[in-house]
Parts: structure tokens; C-alpha cells; sequence
């Protein structure tokens, strides 16, 4: 079973069948008020669910680098730090370990929804964002040596620093402009399933 918003209408359709039912917004409301189901605890349930979509709308950004859920195109890796990544095998996404889904939180502190790195990242998250790094290394002679071992033949002397912003901004406006939507859909989603699972005979 398949549910789908199209305008102010639910369509639901089956594998082999098509649509099967398409109910409008205000017949679900109807019908949840007529067979006096829990809409508090229904919308409370869809944010949820749009708040753990919009989670993993966050590590989509970070592990694409870029360029959906309204955040820009990360500027891509210099040319030396690519041929850094190549020589020591190196394929992690750029963010790193702000990439990896088990590090993006969501929950609760207060009356205010909280979605993003845990503190223990904070560090690690605003350099990122704002390119801060410890360049001294391409000045020293020992990691100079170092580099030309691993067959890296021109090694700046200053880093080039390409800030990629992400949280608060812009990802934060791109939440507040489609949150409510979401969990709006998701929720007369969930009335269109109940409904259909009430006009399912029983044998």
C-alpha cells in the first residue's frame, strides 16, 4: 500500500490495482471527527515523524556534500588535499564524522526542538563549517619531507579555506518553510490509512 499527497487529496493505491481510494483533506477530517479518534495524539505523532525526516534530510546533506534541502553546493576539496585523499586512501565523506548517521541528533530540550550534532561535535562542526584548520603543517619541514614521500609534488604553503554552512543557517530556514507541511502530510496520511484499513472486510 502506497499513500500519496496530490494537492489537498490522499491517494492510496496497491501493487497491481492503481489508486484505490483518494480522499480529500477535509473528508478525513470529517470522518477522524466522526469516529472520534485522538487528533492531538495523531498530530503529535505525524511532527515526530516529519522531525525524523528532517534528520535525515541533515546527513543527506552532509554525506552529499551539498546542493539539496536548501543548503548550496559544498565548494569542492582543493586540488591537493584531493591528491592527499588519493594517496592515502582516503574516501569518507567530506563532512567526516559528521557524516555518519549515528551522530545527527533530534530531541527535545525544553518547548524547543533540537536537530543536529551533539555537543561533544560542537568543535569538530563549527570548523568544519567555517574551514578552520591547523595549516602549520604545510610549513614544517619534517611533514613537507613527509608529503613528498607519498609522491606529492606541490605543497602549498597556505591552505585555502572553504567554509560550507549548514546549521544553524541555511538549513535551519529551509526546516521552518516546510516543517508544518510535512507533518501535515503525514498526518492525513495516517487518517487515509486508518480509513482505508476500516473499509477492509473482515473474513
Amino acid at each position: 500500500m502506497a499513500l500519496k499527497i496530490n494537492g489537498e487529496n490522499v491517494q492510496l493505491s496497491k501493487r497491481g490495482k492503481g489508486v484505490v481510494l483518494e480522499v480529500s483533506f477535509r473528508e478525513l477530517e470529517i470522518w477522524a471527527a466522526k469516529n472520534k479518534l485522538n487528533e492531538k495524539l495523531l498530530w503529535y505523532r505525524a511532527y515526530g515523524r516529519a522531525i525524523k525526516g528532517l534528520r535525515n534530510k541533515l546527513q543527506k546533506v552532509i554525506t552529499r556534500a551539498g546542493g539539496i534541502e536548501g543548503v548550496p553546493k559544498f565548494k569542492d576539496f582543493e586540488a591537493f588535499t584531493l591528491e592527499l585523499r588519493h594517496v592515502k586512501h582516503k574516501t569518507t565523506p567530506m563532512g567526516g564524522i559528521l557524516a555518519e548517521p549515528h551522530v545527527i541528533v533530534a530531541y527535545k530540550r525544553g518547548d524547543r526542538q533540537i536537530i543536529g550534532w551533539p555537543d561533544r561535535l560542537a568543535d569538530w562542526a563549527v570548523k568544519f563549517q567555517d574551514a578552520v584548520g591547523n595549516e602549520n603543517f604545510l610549513n614544517s619541514n619534517e611533514c613537507r619531507h613527509y608529503l613528498h614521500k607519498l609522491g606529492i609534488k606541490d605543497i602549498p604553503r597556505i591552505y585555502t579555506h572553504n567554509p560550507r554552512r549548514v546549521l544553524p543557517e541555511p538549513f535551519a530556514t529551509y526546516a521552518r518553510a516546510n516543517l508544518d507541511d510535512w507533518a501535515r502530510h503525514s498526518f492525513f496520511k495516517d487518517l487515509a490509512r486508518q480509513m482505508a484499513k476500516s473499509k477492509t472486510p473482515t473474513t
